[in-house]
């Protein structure tokens, strides 16, 4: 018999449930009993739809379009979890790309920003929930890194932090996964040469996200989760 960590019933929001992490948490919410809705940009096709998640499309860097989608939620979500990003590779500074930058800043940053801003508009006056952003070890770690991606995941920890002290002994958290890499195909296209194999799977690192989204995990605010 599966543990289910106290979410069993509870609705559970992830955003970018399309991509290959957001998948992997929404399937592992689905499989802990909670009621599961995906939103991203896009609904996937018949075919790529998991069984236990219902999709919506919404663009989450659009401030307009995430309040029409928060408001017309029939209860605030228990849990709102935000798997989107996106990755830029390392290139020398002299040559740094101001829509590259833009774009990275837009991917991972604002989006996060606007998620977390509705997801608190909504869940404050209930006084209760919980909030996980994904950030990135080369948010600290640079050596390898390129600054338009390391600097975007940057920012998403210390939004993470200004916000979880917001909360702090409301009954809402905030929190944030912080891993090293995931095997995705966009990663694997994007480093070719390195050793996939060794690589965290998306299902391994949607365990943190179950772990911070349980009620149980009340205790744990602003933590910056590395996996």
């Amino acid at each position: 018999m599966a543990v289910e960590l106290g979410l069993s019933d509870r609705e559970v929001l992830v955003f970018g449930a399309t991509g290959a992490l957001g998948a992997a948490v929404a399937a592992y919410f689905a499989n802990m009993g909670a009621t599961v809705r995906g939103a991203s940009w896009h609904e996937p096709a018949a075919g790529n739809r998991l069984t236990g998640v219902t999709y919506e499309a919404v663009d989450a860097t659009d401030d307009d379009a995430l309040r029409q989608f928060f408001d017309a939620m029939a209860a605030p979500p228990w849990a709102v979890i935000s798997t989107i990003g996106g990755y830029a590779p390392k290139r020398p500074l002299a040559e740094l790309d101001a829509a590259a930058l833009r774009h990275q800043f837009e991917l991972n940053l604002l989006s996060a920003a606007l998620i977390t801003k509705h997801a608190l508009r909504v869940m404050q006056p209930a006084g209760q929930g919980r909030i996980v952003l994904t950030a990135s070890r080369s948010a600290t770690d640079t050596a390898g890194a390129g600054y338009a991606y390391s600097v975007s995941k940057l920012g998403v920890l210390h939004l993470m932090s200004m916000a979880a002290d917001e909360v702090r002994g409301t009954g809402v958290t905030v929190n944030c996964v912080v891993p090293s890499i995931i095997d995705t195909p966009e990663n694997r296209a994007a480093l070719p040469n390195a050793n996939h194999d060794a690589w965290p799977k998306a299902r391994d690192i949607a365990t943190s996200y179950v772990f911070l989204a349980s009620p149980d995990a009340g205790l744990v605010n602003g933590a910056a989760i590395p996996v």
